[in-house]
């Protein structure tokens, strides 16, 4: 099902938003660890407790990218400006992955790119989850792992709309103060039933 045009508008300008804002943040991780000139110093840090805190973090937000690359991939949403977007993710995140290879053990505590692949799992045939199920950041309608010890957990519930907390949490942080409500297609099967039922 495609996306209308002002929905996708809308769907795109808030992916941007916060892609953008995940590049950002890896490329500040990025640009702390090339300040470090002595590898033995860069090690050092990253095995620290707030270092390994503060990759967690990076990690964390990296995840969530691939969250929105699958959101996109559920909706059917194609977009040239995203693809450029989540190009300069990638790129940040593998120069990242060089500065950790300084430190095997923080490399084998990162996640395996099969656990990342969101993308894969949010492909659907011709029918798009309901909008408004899915979380309002990520636009995935599943739970997800939301620790290393891969343990599903369930969605926040915030005024009625449902988000991952670690979604949530970035939006908040570094986004805006006021949590994203998608709209969701008239034609959606879904909300027809749901306002069937309510009449």
């Amino acid at each position: 099902m495609a996306i209308e045009p002002s929905l996708l508008d809308t769907c795109t300008a808030h992916l941007k938003i916060c892609l953008k804002n995940i590049h950002k943040v890896i490329q500040k991780a990025n640009e702390i660890l090339c300040s470090i000139s002595q590898p033995s110093v860069c090690s050092e840090v990253l095995l620290s407790s707030r270092g390994a805190d503060y990759i967690s973090g990076v990690v964390e937000v990296y995840r969530l990218s691939k969250r929105m690359e699958g959101g996109m991939k559920t909706h059917n949403i194609d977009c040239e400006r995203l693809g450029f977007i989540l190009r300069d993710i990638e790129l940040s995140w593998n120069n990242l992955q060089a500065f950790l290879s300084i430190c095997p053990s923080l490399l084998l505590a990162l996640p395996s790119q099969s656990v990342l692949d969101y993308a894969a799992e949010g492909v659907f045939s011709d029918l798009s989850p309901c909008l408004q199920s899915c979380c309002g950041v990520c636009l995935m309608d599943r739970p997800v792992e939301e620790t290393p010890s891969e343990v599903k957990t369930g969605m926040l519930n915030v005024g009625g709309h449902p988000y991952h907390t670690s979604c949530a949490n970035f939006w908040l942080h570094c986004v805006d103060s006021t949590l994203p409500v998608m709209a969701c297609y008239s034609n959606c099967s879904a909300c027809m039933r749901l306002k069937n039922y309510d009449s």
